[in-house]
């Protein structure tokens, strides 16, 4: 329920599980100092921003050097996700874009750190 609604009430929170509020809070900041709860997030429309491209970049990295990628996808606000990947390729990108102009335009840059093979997504499911 703490995954759905991060701003539930925490006396909410207790009458659907049969708990007080406070002892939901207890438990809550016990998970908070253990370390299992790391942050409270936003879900965000990318849609209603404009931003209707949404492309998964798998990039080969041609340097040994990968710090200088790190550098540049800390700057990019059109990344969302990145993971280091085992298989093919080094990282796997999730970014977001308003047009096929930005994404190649962004691709362009990219270039600077590798080759890379873009998967368009058709629609989110989950």
């Amino acid at each position: 329920m703490l995954g759905e609604n991060s701003r539930i009430q925490w006396k909410e929170l207790g009458q659907e599980i049969h708990m007080t509020g406070q002892a939901v809070g207890n438990r809550i900041r016990r998970l908070e100092d253990l370390g299992i709860i790391e942050q409270y997030t936003i879900a965000i429309n990318r849609i209603k921003l404009g931003q209707t491209v949404t492309a998964f970049v798998t990039l080969f990295v041609t340097s040994a050097n990968h710090q200088e990628f790190m550098n540049f996808f800390q700057k990019e606000e059109e990344i969302s996700e990145v993971h280091r990947v085992s298989g093919e390729g080094c990282y796997l990108l999730k970014t977001h874009f308003a047009s096929n102009e930005e994404l190649d335009n962004f691709l362009g840059r990219l270039l600077k750190y590798g080759n890379y093979r873009v998967n368009l997504s058709i629609g989110k499911l989950k």
